[in-house]
């Protein structure tokens, strides 16, 4: 195993459980939100305006790396007329 990336996997299993659940879940969030966004031929630009948002901002939902409130969850769930996190 070369050097670097023996280093990140020592660095990767030093992240705890429950931060690596968190990433997980936030892409899959992001992943969902852009394929509805896809199979509803809505863009960014559009989608953020029929949500009072800014593109600056969905686009930063679409990184993966946003901390979704449920009160967007549930804002984004509303435009787009689908669940995006089912619980039950």
């Amino acid at each position: 195993m070369n050097s670097a990336k023996k280093l990140f996997d020592e660095c990767l299993a030093e992240i705890p459980a429950e931060v690596k659940q968190e990433i997980s879940i936030s892409f899959a969030i992001a992943n969902r939100i852009d394929e509805l966004l896809k199979e509803q031929h809505l863009t960014q630009k559009e989608f953020a305006k029929q949500i009072g948002k800014t593109p600056a901002e969905v686009s930063r939902w679409l990184s993966g790396t946003h901390n979704f409130t449920l009160k967007t969850i549930a804002l984004v769930s509303n435009a787009l007329h689908c669940d995006i996190v089912k619980v039950i």
